[in-house]
C-alpha cells in the first residue's frame, strides 16, 4: 500500500497547495471591487472593467477550489445522516456516492474542455470593453474538476481501505 499512500498524499498535497494559493486570489478579488465600489461611489467615476475582471476572478476562485474543499470535507452531504454511521459506515456511504460525484465531474471536464478548445480555436472574446479571450478563464473549469476527480479518487482510496480494513490509509 506504500504507492496508494504516496499517490494519495501526492494528490492531497497539490490541492492543498492550489486551494492556499487559490485562496489569495480573494484578497485580489476584494481589491478589486473596493477599488470599484471606491471609484463609483466616492468619486461618481466606475470602471468599465472592475464588474467583468471581479466575476472573472471569482468564478475562477470557485472552479479551482473544489479539489481543496472535497480535501477539506467541505462539500455538500447530508452530515444529519451521515454522522449517525460509524468511520467505516462512512466510507461504505461515500463509496456508493463516489460514482455520481465521478460522473458528474467527467460531464463537467469533456464539456469544459470542449468549451475551452471552441474559444481557443476561434479566438472567442468577451463582449465588453476589455474584449478579453474568453479560453484563459474558461481553462479553470476542466483544470479545477480534473483536481477535484483526483482528490475524489484519493478519497475513495481512503474509504476502500477504512471501509475493507477498518484502518486508515497510512
Amino acid at each position: 500500500m506504500g504507492g496508494l499512500a504516496l499517490a494519495v498524499r501526492l494528490v492531497d498535497r497539490m490541492n492543498r497547495w492550489v486551494g492556499t494559493a487559490v485562496a489569495l486570489l480573494i484578497l485580489v478579488l476584494a481589491g478589486v471591487i473596493v477599488y470599484e465600489v471606491t471609484l463609483r461611489y466616492a468619486f461618481s467615476a466606475p470602471t468599465t472593467w472592475g464588474t467583468e475582471i471581479s466575476t472573472y476572478l471569482f468564478a475562477t476562485y470557485v472552479l479551482l477550489g473544489g479539489g481543496f474543499a472535497m480535501l477539506n470535507g467541505d462539500h455538500v452531504r447530508m452530515d444529519v445522516f451521515f454522522a449517525r454511521f460509524s468511520p467505516r459506515g462512512q466510507s461504505g456511504l461515500d463509496l456508493l456516492t463516489a460514482p455520481f460525484a465521478l460522473l458528474y465531474c467527467y460531464v463537467l471536464f469533456f464539456e469544459g474542455g470542449a468549451m475551452v478548445a471552441e474559444a481557443m480555436a476561434s479566438g472567442r472574446r468577451t463582449s465588453t470593453d476589455l474584449s478579453l479571450l474568453l479560453w484563459p478563464w474558461q481553462m479553470a473549469l476542466p483544470v479545477g474538476v480534473g483536481m477535484l476527480t483526483l482528490q475524489i479518487f484519493a478519497n475513495l482510496a481512503r474509504d476502500i481501505v477504512r471501509f475493507t480494513t477498518g484502518r486508515e490509509l497510512a
